[in-house]
Order: C-alpha cells, then sequence, then structure tokens
C-alpha cells in the first residue's frame, strides 16, 4: 500500500497524521461531556458552533494564500499547533472562571474560536504536504493517512485509560491477580503523576498540539509552490449550479450536514446518561474509528456493483437507522452498534460526493468545486448543526437529562425525509468517476474525515 516510499519519509508523515488526528481525539469525544459536567449544557452547541464557523471560514484563506504563496507548510503547521496548544490550555482555565464567576464567556468562546482558527486549516495542510511529497500519491496516501485514524483511536483510548485508571488498575489486579505484585510496583512507580481531572482532554490535546509543533523540523521541507493561477475558476463553478442534479446534490449534502453535528454533540452524553461511565466513554466512541477500515474495503465494491446513487443512498440510510438507534436508547448493544455505522455513515457519504463533483467538472476547476462544497457543508452547515443541537437539547430537556427519543427523531426525520426525495427525484450517473486515471486509490486510509459528513 505504501509501496516505493522511503522508510525516512514514511515515519515522518506517519507520525504527522498520528499527532494531527490525535488531537482531535483526544478532546472531540470528551467535549460535550466536559461543558456539561461544568454546568454549560445549554452552551454547547454554541460553543462548538463558534469554532466550527470561526476555524472553516479562515481555512480556505490560509490553505490558498498563506501556505500556497507565502510561507513554508511545515513552518505554518508548527506556528498553528503552537497556538492551538496554549489555546487548548487556555480553554479550561476560563472556563473555571465562568463558572465561579458567572463572567469571562466571551474570553472562553475567543479560547474555542482561537483554536479553530490555528487546527481546522492544519488538516488540508497535512493533506497537502504529504501529496507533495508523494510520488505515487494514489496508492502511498492509504498507507499515510491510516495512520491518523490509529492517532485519533490511540488518543481517545488513552484518556480512558488514564481518566480512569484506579478502574483499570482495579480491573487488572481481578484479572491477572497472579500479576498483583507487579502491577502494585508499577502503580507505585507513577505516583508523581497528578490525579486525573475532566480538563485532562485539552491538557493531552495541548501536549499533543506542543508535540506536533516540535516535530515539524522533521518534516520534509515544502516551500510555497507560487503557481501562476487563473481567477476565473471560482466562476465556472457556479456556473455548475446551473445543473438541477449538481444543485440539488449539494442542497441535500447541506441539510444532511445540518443533523451530522449531531453525532459528535449528542452521543458522548447519551453513553453517560446510559450509565456508562463518563471516563470511558472516549474508548466506546472510538468503535466508530475501527469501522472506517471495513468501509472503506466495501466501497469500491458497491461503486461497481449498484453505482453512485445507491452508494449515495446507503450511506444515508445507514444515517437513518443510527439516529433511529439512537432514538430508541436501549438495548445498550443496539447504542454501541449504531456507533460502529460510523464507517459506512461517512465514507459512502464523502466521497461519493467527491466522486461526482470530480466526474462533472472540467479537471481545472474540480479544486474549486470540491473547496466550495466543503464550504457548503461545513463552513454553512456545521455551525448551523451545532446550533440546532444545542437549541433540541435545550428544548428536550428535564429535570438535567435529555430526552433523546424525542431529540434523535428529529434528525432521523429529517434523514429519511431525504432518503426519500434522493431516492426519486436524483439521477445520477451509475459510473463511478467518468475520468478516474488520476484519482487515488480507495484504501484503508483515504482521507473519509477531512469532510464534515
Amino acid at each position: 500500500m505504501s509501496g516505493g516510499l522511503s522508510w525516512s519519509l514514511r515515519w515522518r508523515l506517519s507520525v504527522l497524521w498520528i499527532l494531527e488526528w490525535g488531537i482531535t481525539g483526544a478532546i472531540l469525544t470528551y467535549l460535550p461531556l466536559y461543558f456539561r459536567e461544568h454546568g454549560l449544557q445549554g452552551q454547547i452547541g454554541e460553543l462548538m458552533a463558534v469554532g466550527a464557523a470561526a476555524g472553516l471560514w479562515v481555512a480556505p484563506f490560509v490553505v490558498g494564500q498563506v501556505c500556497d504563496r507565502w510561507m513554508a507548510t511545515e513552518k505554518y503547521l508548527a506556528i498553528a499547533h503552537f497556538v492551538g496548544g496554549l489555546s487548548l490550555m487556555l480553554i479550561p482555565v476560563f472556563t473555571e472562571m465562568y463558572v465561579e464567576n458567572d463572567r469571562y464567556y466571551g474570553a472562553l468562546l475567543v479560547c474555542v474560536a482561537v483554536y479553530s482558527m490555528a487546527y481546522f486549516p492544519t488538516v488540508p495542510l497535512a493533506s497537502s504536504l504529504t501529496f507533495r511529497h508523494l510520488s505515487d500519491p494514489g496508492k502511498q496516501f492509504g498507507g499515510v493517512r491510516i495512520w491518523g485514524t490509529v492517532g485519533w483511536m490511540l488518543a481517545g483510548l488513552g484518556l480512558s485509560c488514564w481518566l480512569g485508571r484506579t478502574a483499570l488498575y482495579e480491573w487488572l489486579v481481578d484479572t491477572f491477580p497472579a500479576r498483583g505484585e507487579f502491577l502494585a510496583g508499577l502503580r507505585t512507580s507513577f505516583h508523581w503523576l497528578p490525579e486525573p481531572a475532566k480538563s485532562d482532554c485539552f491538557r493531552i490535546g495541548a501536549v499533543l498540539s506542543f508535540a506536533l509543533s516540535s516535530f515539524c523540523v522533521f518534516l520534509p521541507a515544502t516551500p510555497p509552490v507560487r503557481e501562476k493561477r487563473s481567477g476565473v475558476a471560482p466562476l465556472q463553478t457556479f456556473a455548475l449550479f446551473k445543473d438541477r442534479t449538481f444543485s440539488m446534490l449539494i442542497g441535500v449534502s447541506f441539510l444532511l450536514a445540518t443533523v451530522v453535528p449531531l453525532y459528535s454533540l449528542a452521543v458522548p452524553q447519551l453513553l453517560a446518561q446510559l450509565d456508562f461511565e463518563d471516563d470511558w466513554v472516549p474508548a466506546l466512541m472510538t468503535i466508530g474509528q475501527v469501522s472506517e477500515f471495513p468501509a472503506l474495503l466495501l466501497l469500491p465494491l458497491c461503486l461497481r456493483r449498484v453505482g453512485l446513487k445507491m452508494t449515495f443512498a446507503i450511506g444515508m440510510g445507514a444515517w437513518f437507522v443510527r439516529y433511529a438507534a439512537f432514538a430508541m436508547e436501549d438495548p445498550t448493544w443496539l447504542i454501541l452498534t449504531a456507533i460502529g455505522l460510523h464507517g459506512i455513515c461517512h465514507v459512502f457519504l464523502i466521497i461519493v460526493i467527491q466522486l461526482y463533483i470530480d466526474s462533472v467538472c472540467q479537471k481545472d476547476v474540480r479544486a474549486s468545486a470540491q473547496n466550495l462544497f466543503t464550504f457548503v457543508t461545513m463552513g454553512l452547515a456545521m455551525p448551523a448543526g451545532f446550533l440546532l443541537g444545542g437549541g433540541l437539547a435545550n428544548t428536550f430537556t428535564n429535570g438535567g437529562e435529555v430526552d433523546f427519543r424525542i431529540f434523535f427523531a428529529v434528525p432521523a426525520t429529517i434523514v429519511l425525509t431525504l432518503l426519500l426525495v434522493f431516492l426519486k427525484w436524483f439521477h445520477l450517473d451509475g459510473k463511478a468517476h467518468s475520468g478516474a486515471d488520476d484519482d487515488p486509490e480507495l484504501t484503508p486510509g483515504t482521507p473519509a474525515r477531512e469532510g464534515l459528513l
């Protein structure tokens, strides 16, 4: 999968992706629980919406102007992750100050926005840096990018093991009694470590940010390309809206993208409300990342057998099944299975849309068309989705607990309606791509999480 890639380059790019997504894996799965624990249940949607809007509106400028024309990518990554690490250290500080004094909420919003503006551009920049140094990106990118998923999983599992270390130690002693003396000695040798705190998700994310900032000195030099660019591609991209199918697909994608954020916003709280220990929620959420691997392997088969339209419909159907399962709130195995649908939910939507956009666009406007799709779904719909989720949570909270039956019934109904409309009125080309000679190979590690859906 990474054939022809030198070991020196491979390990550096792999570490880049481990740390890049490890930061998010340490924060995102626990962030809603942290804010809920500190009495900010009603502000979670607003905080996440501000972060998404700030980061996703800044990212195109940074990627398209700063690093393409003025600054080496690895230097920008070093600065951005250092600023991101500082912001993560300050978020719990201002949260505590707001809880204690009912002040500094504005400062908390600013910290969240600054972190997002620092971090969000680094994801496409990590991709562009990686592509610049691969001799055969189609075959090699998957073998490098796969470490991003591994980093997300390791961060989530590591956070849970840290927060629940007492329970983990007791389980190990009960399970391996013969190793009790060794485990006791191991525990004693780490007595100098501080007691776990809920805010450690931010501190771990900050440590990973600082580590990646420092590691950037080892990344291969990636100076600006400074290519002469034509200014007409965006105008040609907007001309695509004359195509009814393209316009409707972008519209459906926008509506889907408003309900997708409810997953990361509400599922950690649902698990906690179902009597799972908060400390182990990040570990449970990694079930979704594991499912990306088989989904990426199944995608080419589905594209060949049933075509773009039905593959996209399968992805939408998976979102409906997932939200319907969450709305039932029971049994536990059904909830965990719904989390496990993460791979199909994401992969079968994102890559299919990317393939369709590439198939209907001329080569010189494909990048602009993909950026337009990203802006519509992430820059506009994602913040709206977080605000929607926050509003639903506030509306259907009673006695400190959210009625997730009604909460998840709303997005389930929206997705089902969109699915029926899509099946009846959409007519996509059944081919996977009309000019696939320059497409990346769909292997585990293909960037399934670079988009929102």
